[in-house]
């Protein structure tokens, strides 16, 4: 087995050390609570418990919980705030090598976490001699391994922010990703909106690596000027992970006859994937089209995740939880097989009710901006 990194390595021992740490001081008090002297007890918000002659049961038990998640959620946050202020100090291959030791890390620290608060949950209400079925009663918000993915992810685009060439220069993979494209297929189906990607001189790179690109297809670009430039497929170059460097296409392409113009006429017979909801568009022809509406993708919920789980913990409570039930029904959809446009759009709309009643919440008004830009 290969050795740590020097991250990994301290990271690996210190989660070591807080686990001995938890066991021996915090969930051991949790034994004495039904004793008649005080026990005092960490809440994790900078204030200290106290119990005493009190049973684990009703609201006992439910501080137990929120506490425990409370410190969770929080580790989790330093770890990765630790982690930020070392990864300056390495190379990049480092840094990748790093991140991906310390996501096992710390998925196996928040497990073993958790186990540790059930079994004590259990024995808790136990009566020494026999002890109820397990149960797990927490939400592990800003702790759960979705949470752990986004983080890693975000520290990865800014510290291993590596470069590929792209007609024989060297471009960062985070510049690339600026332009906003959609693939329609020869028929005028839409397979994808949104897809993030860079157009450079007669080639188109792009991320999205499950793209089912072939000859003669479109990738369509908007411009801020809301008109579109189209794009022909000649070729498609697939390119699996390479070091740090993720499963990308290189798609050679020209550029369409029709001039940059209006969505209405950008590509004939090509069902407009720009305006509305549900809009299409027929020159000089008879409406046989398919009214195609714009597909929230994976990626863009992804990437919508990615952005609001490191946030969501800063909003009100109330917020937190009116909230949580939809963005659990988004985590649902996007391991699907084949998520449904009508639970995610369902999901979506309502987080953006919620936080658009948090009036002056810049938090709130940052995700229904985003939440705004998915849905047109």
């Amino acid at each position: 087995m290969s050795r740590l990194t020097p991250i990994a390595s301290r990271l690996a021992i210190a989660l070591d050390d807080e686990y001995l740490r938890m066991q021996n001081e915090w969930f051991f008090k949790w034994h004495f609570i039904g004793k008649d002297g005080p026990v005092e007890i960490d809440a994790f918000d900078g204030k200290r418990m106290t119990f005493g002659n009190v049973t684990f049961w009703g609201t006992i038990q439910q501080i137990y919980w929120e506490t425990i998640q409370r410190y969770l959620r929080k580790k989790v946050g330093s770890i990765f705030d630790g982690l930020e202020q070392e990864l300056d100090r390495y190379p990049v291959e480092t840094r990748e090598r790093a991140l991906n030791e310390a996501r096992e890390i710390v998925c196996q620290f928040v497990t073993k976490i958790r186990r540790a608060a059930i079994e004590k949950d259990r024995v808790l209400r136990g009566n020494g001699f026999e002890f109820p079925l397990e149960r797990d009663q927490g939400r592990w918000e800003g702790s759960r391994n979705s949470d752990i993915e986004s983080r890693i992810a975000v520290l990865s685009d800014i510290y291993c922010n590596t470069t590929i060439e792209v007609q024989g220069k060297e471009m960062s993979l985070k510049s690339m990703m600026i332009d906003n494209l959609s693939l329609v297929k020869k028929d005028g189906s839409l397979v994808r909106d949104n897809i993030p990607g860079r157009v450079a001189d007669r080639q188109i790179v792009t991320f999205a690596h499950d793209l089912p690109i072939e000859p003669g297809d479109h990738f369509l670009r908007r411009l801020p000027s809301e008109l579109v430039e189209d794009f022909v497929v000649i070729d498609a170059q697939y390119t699996a992970k390479v070091g740090a460097i993720a499963p990308h296409f290189l798609v050679n392409v020209s550029r369409s006859n029709m001039p940059v113009a209006a969505p209405q006429t950008a590509i004939q017979n090509i069902t407009n994937v720009f305006h509305g909801a549900n809009s299409r568009v027929n020159i000089g022809s008879t409406d046989r089209s398919v009214n195609v509406a714009p597909v929230v993708s994976v990626e863009q919920i992804s990437a919508f995740l990615g952005q609001v789980r490191p946030v969501v913990a800063g909003l009100p409570d109330t917020l937190q939880k009116e909230i949580s039930g939809p963005l659990a029904t988004l985590e649902s959809e996007m391991k699907e097989p084949e998520p449904s446009q009508s639970k995610i759009r369902t999901a979506l709309q309502s987080i953006k009710t919620v936080v658009e009643g948090a009036a002056g919440n810049l938090m709130a008004a940052g995700i229904g901006a985003l939440i705004g830009q998915i849905l047109g």
